[in-house]
């Protein structure tokens, strides 16, 4: 009896058992978030806090011009919301748009918003701006509210840095590190710090563990390839500048300095693609145009070196360097349709011989006798 119960009890439990809940990721959430924040939108359902809402999101997700559009139609809808300007000003930091940055931050503040994140953001911009004074001012605010919070001690370390402590601006980065290591903007400037200090060690391990946190990054692969060029691997330098134009193709940057160092060690090879790539971007580059002659020129193909340094001359005559680049091709095509005289290829013994029809050959003719008088006065002894 007691048998069947226990028996009936098991199944009973194993019938209103809860299943697991399924866990997802960061990156689920956050696109379920935003299929759910677009549907919203589409049925106008709290039009402006549901684009705050997104925009937030893709800040996070590092779409910039995404966030922005959400955010400049959250403020079209409501324009008397602090965090919508706080927000904005942001993402405009993160474009490098400094005054934009500023003025919203500004206008967040005159909305009575008084939170540390906005005391961190303005003591943040004030001391890109080098206004070094109120950015200190705002960082104590910011440092009084939130004393553990990563960003107060990554703008207290480039204040440092500004200062010439670059000790004391290292130490701050490192404890904002630890105290947020997804502060991305912490490991760039250690890397650059320890890179003006030659402690080129130091620059490379702090590199390593942002590439180890944001892989698909490409700024943290071209310090890496600056690093390099520093320490003079170019060979080095130009596999990691390739790979941050792998992430991203339009890195001006990345591209110009592929191409200077592969034509500095005569890797034109390496050079010509980054060139082409620039070509593409900025068609009318007199320099870009200037390279792609002179690596055609160095890999032998000389009608398009003709066709590149042609462009250059059409629009500026005098250019020197597409005017000696032309010299050039002409006396290495001159070389060629010259005879000579060293050994074909095919001719194993090492010389060339003579056509000796061809040859003038002058006989030598018997030099002429000179008469020299004997003085009869001088008596020469015969033995």
């Amino acid at each position: 009896m007691v048998v069947v119960m226990a028996s009936c009890q098991n199944d009973a439990r194993h019938n209103t058992r809860i299943p697991p809940v399924v866990k997802k990721s960061k990156t689920q959430w956050q696109n379920d978030a935003l299929e759910s924040l677009t549907d919203l939108i589409s049925r106008s359902i709290d039009t402006d806090v549901n684009y705050y809402k997104r925009a937030r999101i893709f800040l996070d997700q590092e779409q910039y011009q995404e966030a922005l559009s959400d955010i400049n139609e959250a403020i079209y809808e409501q324009a008397n919301a602090g965090e919508y300007f706080l927000l904005r000003s942001k993402i405009n930091l993160e474009l490098d748009q400094i005054d934009n940055a500023l003025e919203d931050a500004e206008r967040a503040e005159a909305l009575q918003q008084t939170s540390p994140e906005l005391y961190i953001l303005l003591a943040d911009i004030y001391q890109t701006r080098k206004s070094f004074n109120k950015a200190t001012a705002y960082l104590n605010q910011a440092q009084k509210m939130a004393p553990y919070d990563g960003s107060v001690y990554y703008v207290k370390g480039m204040l440092l840095a500004h200062q010439g402590d670059s000790l004391g601006s290292l130490a701050s980065l490192n404890e904002a590190i630890n105290m947020n290591p997804r502060l991305l903007r912490a490991y760039e400037q250690s890397t650059i710090i320890h890179g003006k200090l030659n402690n080129y060690g130091q620059a490379l391990a702090y590199n390593n563990r942002a590439i180890a946190r944001f892989p698909a990054r490409s700024e943290l692969y071209f310090e890496r390839a600056e690093i390099y060029r520093y320490l003079s691997k170019p060979d080095t330098a130009i596999i990691f500048y390739k790979k941050a134009i792998s992430i991203n193709p339009k890195y001006t940057e990345a591209l110009k300095l592929l191409a200077e160092t592969g034509i500095s060690i005569q890797a034109y090879h390496e050079s010509l693609p980054a060139l082409e790539q620039l070509q593409r971007l900025s068609p009318g580059d007199k320099r870009t145009i200037t390279m792609l002659g002179y690596c055609f020129e160095k890999l032998g193909n000389f009608e398009k070196a003709k066709e590149y340094y042609g462009i250059i001359l059409a629009k500026t005559p005098t250019d020197q360097d597409a005017r000696y680049g032309m010299w050039r091709i002409r006396q290495k095509e001159n070389a060629y349709l010259t005879d000579s005289y060293f050994p074909a290829e095919d001719d194993q013994s090492g010389y060339k011989d003579l056509d000796t029809t061809r040859v003038k050959i002058n006989l030598l003719q018997p030099r002429g006798t000179t008469n020299i008088k004997v003085d009869s006065s001088r008596k020469a002894k015969i033995e």
